[in-house]
C-alpha cells in the first residue's frame, strides 16, 4: 500500500512531460493523476499495517486538500494537458507532492511505469 502510494506522489511530483507521458491519448491525464493519488491514500488510510505519523497525514492531506480544491467544473480550465504544463496551480501540486514524499522519507525519484491498463471506450 505505501508503495502505491509513494508512486503516485512521484508522478505528481514528476515534471509535466513525465506526468503526462503515463497515460494513453485517450484518458483525461490530469484526472488520472489525482484519481491515482486519492485511491492510492485511501488505500493507504484503510490499510491497519501503514501506520502514518501526524506530520505524514499533513503533508498527504495538505496534498489532497489542495486538489480537491482545484476541482469541481469552475476550475476545468486547470484539467487539461496545457494546465499541467504551464499553471502554477499544477507546479504547487508538484511542490506539495514533494513535501508528502519528504514527510514519508521517500526518494523523489521519477515514478516507475504505470501499471494500469486503459481500454477506449466504443464511440457514443
Amino acid at each position: 500500500m505505501i508503495e502505491r502510494l509513494i508512486h503516485s506522489l512521484q508522478a505528481l511530483a514528476a515534471p509535466a512531460d513525465v506526468q503526462l507521458a503515463r497515460f494513453p491519448d485517450f484518458v483525461a491525464k490530469a484526472d488520472e493523476l489525482a484519481l491515482d493519488y486519492a485511491d492510492a491514500l485511501r488505500l493507504a488510510a484503510d490499510c491497519p499495517q501503514v501506520l502514518l505519523e501526524p506530520g505524514q497525514r499533513h503533508a498527504l492531506d495538505r496534498l489532497d486538500g489542495y486538489l480537491d480544491r482545484m476541482s469541481g467544473a469552475a476550475n476545468a480550465a486547470l484539467w487539461t494537458e496545457g494546465a499541467v504544463r504551464s499553471s502554477p496551480e499544477w507546479e504547487e501540486v508538484r511542490a506539495l507532492a514533494r513535501a508528502g514524499l519528504a514527510a514519508l522519507g521517500a526518494a523523489d525519484d521519477l515514478p516507475p511505469p504505470g501499471g494500469a491498463v486503459y481500454a477506449r471506450g466504443r464511440p457514443t
